[in-house]
């Protein structure tokens, strides 16, 4: 007897385990007039299913899933969601994105898609156009196609031709540190129809925290900063994205007086890893304004890195900063800024505080326009156009390489510092850098290479001799063995574990000059610190 005893308590709390795998429900929608169809709350079958997705949404508990067939449904109010549910598109056993529509219906009708409050909501698998967010809606005109409040998950869904009065024409995320939007395509939504003070932030994306990963956001428009994506307060992280052929163009009388960031502008903290940046615009400008920042205005505490950043452009007579506009502590690091174009700094324009490390900026309409930070372990070359040092805190350059510049490869109209640099191969064989200003000639060169002759009193242990670049012609500005700039530089301590251009130890012996490390000849013994 008592054997049996414990074979029935098994058997209880086994069946105490299966119920709570298959305790949530499973809710369904079909278009509005599906043959054969009764819609019977709780929707809980095909032949029962609802023909309005916030009916099944409405009963759904935490945990549920609310199945909608393929088709499109349009809205006359906003579909509202605050419990932990999934919404996901339904065809034949597949999610089908591009089959599955959320219309909100404007002009007809003049309200968001989506509105997740609070919740840890996945949607999953939609095209979500046609939303509108107006000035006199409750957010205040943000978040035309999406508006994810604190939670929610957006996944494989396509949000495309939404727009909003102030921010996030596609998506706006508020408070967001639970938010994620993966795998998703945000395209030719907008952020434009305001008014002069309002702005028009983020034409794809105004995320206020979250993660964005894996997504594509193109062809978006904004009013005044972030043609594509807009990081604010709470940041974010920004991972293996495309962000490409977006605009931020201030309109007459609309958006405020300037136009940042043509595919990103960031205020304060966040990330921007691995993204691919290409052919966004800045302007051009109706009203004479400032622009900047045509690939990518990063913000104070913002960091990016591993990214290309390319063929953007920044339209206007006071434009700069066609590749990327950063100072005042941010941090750009190991990427590429090649092929853009700007007034003044169509490559980057380094700031206050700011640097910009281990980058290559090639081949863009002018190498840099600076008013301070540091460059550090950097390649300008071919160029157009040099390095500008124009205004602003005493910027520093540390193992850089300028060379290939049709003209002087750097002009100093305020001082500078030069550390363990190779300026040379610049001006057709003339001058390598010039002083435009009296104050421009207190520049401080230390253990670099460059022409002509050095001769301020604080310049030390330079060399005039030719750096010996591998193959300069193919833009190849590698030292070779013979170099007079091998270990002939100046160690410093933000050299201890980092690495040069081609990531190779940056301390291998005494230091070389520029953003190249040569390594060691074959069957050389060394000690790497």
């Amino acid at each position: 007897m008592r054997k049996m005893k414990q074979q029935v308590g098994i058997v209880l709390i086994i069946g105490t385990v299966i119920s709570g795998t298959i305790s949530a429900a499973t809710n369904y929608v079909v278009t509005p007039g599906t043959p054969g169809v009764t819609p019977t709350a709780n929707y809980t079958s095909w032949a029962t299913a609802a023909t309005n997705i916030q009916d099944a949404v409405d009963v759904a508990v935490s945990g549920d899933v609310v199945l909608v067939t393929n088709g499109t449904y349009y809205l006359t109010n906003t579909i509202t969601i605050g419990t932990a549910i999934t919404l996901r598109s339904y065809n034949n056993g597949f999610v089908d994105r591009d089959g599955t529509v959320i219309d909100g219906n404007y002009p007809v009708a003049t309200n968001r898609c989506l509105y997740v409050n609070d919740a840890a909501v996945t949607i999953e698998g939609f095209t979500i156009t046609g939303g509108f967010a107006a000035t006199n809606d409750p957010s205040g005109g943000n978040g035309g196609g999406i508006y994810l409040y604190k939670k929610g998950n957006i996944t494989n869904c396509l949000v495309t031709g939404n727009a909003a009065a102030r921010s996030g024409g596609g998506i706006r995320t508020q408070y967001g540190s639970l938010i994620t939007i993966t795998a998703s395509t945000i395209t030719m939504n907008a952020a434009t129809n305001n008014t002069a003070s309002a702005g028009g932030f983020g034409g794809g994306i105004y995320l206020n925290g979250g993660i964005l990963s894996g997504c594509s956001i193109t062809s978006n428009r904004s009013g005044f900063q972030g043609g594509g994506l807009y990081m604010y307060t709470y940041g974010g992280t920004v991972t293996n994205c495309t962000i490409a052929g977006n605009v931020a163009q201030p309109l007459p009388g609309v958006g405020g007086s300037s136009g940042y960031g043509g595919a990103l502008w960031a205020g304060w903290s966040g990330t921007i890893e691995g993204c691919t940046i290409v052919s966004n615009q800045v302007g051009p400008s109706t009203t004479g304004s400032a622009l900047g920042g045509a690939g990518a205005a990063p913000g104070n505490g913002m960091v990016m890195k591993d990214c290309l950043i390319a063929y953007n452009s920044t339209i206007g007579g006071g434009g700069y900063g066609g590749g990327v506009a950063c100072g005042n502590g941010r941090t750009v690091f190991n990427c590429i800024i090649r092929n853009n174009s700007a007034a003044n700094g169509g490559g980057v324009t380094p700031g206050a505080n700011g640097l910009l490390e281990n980058c290559t900026i090639v081949s863009n309409s002018s190498a840099a326009f600076v008013s301070g930070g540091t460059m550090r372990n950097c390649l300008f070359a071919d160029n157009s156009g040099g390095i500008n040092v124009y205004y602003g805190s005493v910027a520093r350059f540390e193992n850089c390489t300028v060379a290939g510049h049709p003209g002087v490869g750097i002009s100093f109209r305020v001082p500078a510092v030069m550390d363990n640099c190779v300026v040379s191969g610049n001006n057709s064989g003339g001058d390598n850098w010039s002083y435009n200003t009296e104050v421009g000639t207190n520049t401080v060169w230390t253990n670099s290479c460059t022409t002509p002759v050095l001769s301020g009193s604080a310049d030390i242990g330079n060399t005039t001799n030719a750096p010996l670049f591998v193959d300069s012609t193919a833009g190849n500005y590698r030292l070779r063995y013979s170099s007079p700039c091998v270990n002939t530089g100046i160690d410093r301590d933000w050299m201890t574990g980092a690495v040069d251009l081609d990531g190779n130890p940056r301390l291998v012996g005494t230091v070389d000059m520029g953003a190249y490390e040569l390594p060691p000849s074959p069957g050389t013994c060394i000690i790497i610190r």
